[in-house]
């Protein structure tokens, strides 16, 4: 008995279109338990660090004074440390302003991505990838005017920890701003990153 020409077709059609359904299925399958297992994974390790570090500590007496040499050591604040010339000092005032914080590798990075898009007084073009400090950073400047001061702030994720180092200079060079916010950021990172070896 012969097959009526024209039923082979739609036969073999079907079963294409089933074996296709069955490999999309088990492709939704996969993702969807990789999806799973990794809020698993996050749930249960949540990060390197249970705890802020002491901020003051993150930068040596040698950087701190190199970047603002008139400072006499760090002031304490909430999760922060800030080290600042005093006023007298005039054209040559500079200040260090590190803050960091500890929250899951999750949030760490939602709350990277949420820094990044806010421009409020920085440059609106996208800040520079900083390479090279923590598992991801970037760099902004202060929008330029005539006579404002030159700041940088280089932010990073470490696992869990974020933290935001922002240096001010009292002239106008944005370049030393720069260069001094990625010295001050890559030191903390470095300092960070030996603690939980």
């Amino acid at each position: 008995m012969t097959t009526p020409p024209g039923r082979a077709a739609p036969r073999q059609f079907r079963a294409r279109a089933t074996l296709i359904a069955l490999v999309l299925i088990g492709l939704l399958l996969a993702t969807g338990l990789s999806l799973v297992a990794w809020k698993h994974w996050q749930r249960n390790h949540p990060g390197d660090f249970t705890a802020a570090p002491h901020s003051c500590e993150l930068l040596s007496p040698q950087t701190v004074h190199r970047l603002v040499p008139t400072s006499y050591g760090g002031r304490d604040g909430e999760g922060s440390c800030s080290w600042s010339a005093p006023r007298e000092e005039g054209p040559n005032r500079a200040g260090v302003f590190l803050q960091a914080f500890v929250v899951t590798e999750e949030l760490a990075a939602e709350d990277l991505r949420e820094d990044r898009a806010n421009t409020l007084g920085w440059e609106k073009t996208a800040p520079a990838e900083a390479t090279g400090i923590g598992d991801e950073a970037f760099l902004r400047s202060r929008t330029t005017a005539p006579e404002r001061p030159a700041a940088a702030q280089v932010c990073f994720r470490l696992s869990n920890m974020v933290v935001n180092v922002t240096y001010t200079r009292a002239d106008t060079d944005r370049e030393a701003a720069r260069a001094g916010a990625l010295d001050a950021a890559r030191e903390a990172a470095d300092h960070l990153g030996a603690s939980v070896r």
